[in-house]
Formats: C-alpha cells, sequence, structure tokens
C-alpha cells in the first residue's frame, strides 16, 4: 500500500469519525433518558398503579408493565451496543470493536437472566451462563493484550 493511499483513508476515517461520535453519544443520552421513563413508568404502573397486566393490551403502557425489568434494561443494551458499534466502524483500528461486541454480550447475558426463573435451572442453563461468562472474560482479555494502555497513569 502506497503512502497517498494510507493518507486517503486517514482523510476518510477522520472526516466520519466525528459525526459518527456525536450520533452516539446524542443517541446514547436519548437511549438512557427513555430507559429512565420507561423505568419510572415501570414503577408507577406497579406499585402505584391499580391496574394489573391485560393479556390482550397492545398500549406502550401495557407493554412497559407486561415486561420484566431485566428484559427491558436488555434491549437497552443492544440499542446501546448497536449506536457503538455504528459509530466504532468509523475508526481505523479495528481492536476497538471489542467494546460494543462486549456490551452486547452484556446484553444477551441479561436477556438471558431475565427469563430464568428457579424450575428452569439445570446444568445447560449453567453451562449457558458459564460460556457467556467465558466469552466476556475473553474479550475483556483480548481488550487489555491487543491495546495496552500506559501503566504509569
Amino acid at each position: 500500500m502506497s503512502r497517498s493511499d494510507t493518507n486517503i483513508e486517514h482523510t476518510f476515517f477522520s472526516a466520519f469519525q466525528r459525526p459518527a461520535w456525536v450520533v452516539m453519544m446524542v443517541g446514547q443520552m436519548l437511549l438512557g433518558l427513555a430507559l429512565f421513563i420507561a423505568l419510572i413508568l415501570k414503577y408507577y404502573m406497579l406499585v402505584i398503579g391499580p391496574d394489573g397486566c391485560l393479556v390482550d393490551g397492545t398500549t406502550l403502557g401495557n407493554m412497559i408493565r407486561c415486561t420484566g425489568t431485566l428484559e427491558i434494561v436488555a434491549n437497552f443494551v443492544f440499542a446501546l451496543a448497536g449506536f457503538r458499534f455504528a459509530a466504532f466502524m468509523f475508526q481505523d483500528r479495528p481492536r476497538e470493536m471489542f467494546g460494543p461486541l462486549m456490551v452486547a454480550l452484556a446484553g444477551v447475558f441479561l436477556m438471558f437472566l431475565s427469563g430464568l426463573t428457579y424450575e428452569v435451572a439445570t446444568w445447560s442453563v449453567a453451562a449457558t451462563i458459564l460460556t457467556l461468562m467465558a466469552a466476556m472474560g475473553s474479550i475483556y482479555a483480548a481488550q487489555v493484550f491487543l491495546h495496552p494502555r500506559d501503566r504509569s497513569e
């Protein structure tokens, strides 16, 4: 690869990196606000509101009331990982993609835990949890070893 190809590639990434980061930050802020509002509404509907979960209801309030808290948080974590992955696509360092991958695995772990009850806890569930934890640990190790930070901080 010639030096001019490298400069063109660097110019491309630097031109789109700043707008991608701005969109990611605004998206994360909006997601955080939406999660805060959804959890406040869930608390209000479950503790203060007299109505229970309606099976045939398709309103937003009923969806928030009937969906588990961990499942709501997991869906927001999935959306957060999507925003982060889209922003990191404009990085010229592919190893930076491990961060959004770790967030997505955390969302999978939360989604898995949201459907877990005492009755379904078997050895296969324990193996799945162990596999998810091992995957998260290996991604963290890859981040540390592929991208060493300054140890003097």
